[in-house]
């Protein structure tokens, strides 16, 4: 039940100074046709600015570009992390990863050659959508004819790519990544948050493979002692990749649990005191 989720969290964000930290797409947004299309839950466009207003720190860390997820999201009082984990938007400075900046040809050209494979296949590509997000890019899939037939072949071209342009490649729903072979992560992105500021608390909420690194940092982070208290919460859909339910610590059904869970949080959470806003 919502209410048993919304209780775990309220006892880790009790530990205070803790951090509120979540994905954006298929948590606090519900998976669109393409990432433009994408939008805040309706319910969450209010209340996200009382709960980052509450929260010692809330944070929104995906693998959207910080400008496209500052736009996406629109409240001031949050860390915005990029790129999973690449780019940074923190009280007004931003700063990308060493990383992220010497792979940005790379990904230009991986993408130009990954395009010329595809078109070889003389398959249709209506709806492929190449997303250049700078310091990564993610090539999505959902609205190609048949997509269920589209994985492994482009799989199979961006991997071999990735290995020629010595970038690393990932996947997600109905997508495939091209990132820095650096091991940045939405996982190490948590990492540093939690032990930079010193929080005693940390919860993160998503939906996604990508999401799993994170889930496994605040593992980590808990078992070793760096966290007193620290919950990750699994965003379920149709399309979920079964690994979120073995490695997430709870689970909740869908973008509308979300929205519900963060409506009853910014109901419970007392205002933060004056001097730490």
């Amino acid at each position: 039940p919502i209410s048993d989720v919304v209780d775990r969290i309220m006892d880790v964000l009790g530990h205070v100074p803790a951090a509120l930290l979540s994905d954006f797409d298929g948590t606090l947004s519900p998976i669109a046709p393409t990432p433009e299309a994408a939008h805040l839950h309706p319910d969450l466009v209010h209340v996200l600015p009382e709960l980052a207003g509450k929260a010692p720190l809330f944070g929104i860390i995906t693998g959207r570009a910080v400008d496209d997820a500052r736009q996406k999201v629109a409240v001031d009082d949050v860390v915005y992390v990029g790129n999973h984990g690449l780019e940074w938007f923190d009280r007004g400075e931003y700063r990308a990863h060493p990383a992220g900046l010497a792979a940005e040809q790379a990904i230009v050209d991986a993408l130009e050659a990954i395009d010329q494979d595809l078109r070889a296949l003389n398959r249709d590509l209506t709806g492929m959508v190449f997303e250049n997000k700078r310091l990564s890019a993610s090539i999505h899939y959902r609205l190609v004819p048949d997509p269920e037939t589209f994985d492994a072949p482009l799989a199979a071209i961006t991997q071999r790519r990735a290995d020629e342009f010595g970038l690393r490649m990932t996947t997600g729903k109905m997508m495939v990544e091209l990132r820095p072979a650096a091991r940045v992560s939405k996982g190490s992105a948590v990492e540093e948050i939690v032990t930079s500021h010193g929080w005693c608390g940390a919860v993160f909420l998503g939906d996604d493979v990508t999401d799993i690194d994170a889930f496994l940092a605040i593992t980590r982070l808990r078992e070793s002692g760096a966290l007193e208290a620290g919950l990750s919460v699994g965003v379920l859909s149709a399309d979920a990749n079964p690994d979120i339910a073995k490695t997430a610590d709870v689970l909740v059904r869908n973008v509308n649990d979300v929205a519900a869970v963060f409506t009853e949080l910014a109901r419970r959470l007392p205002d933060r005191p004056t001097e730490e806003r």
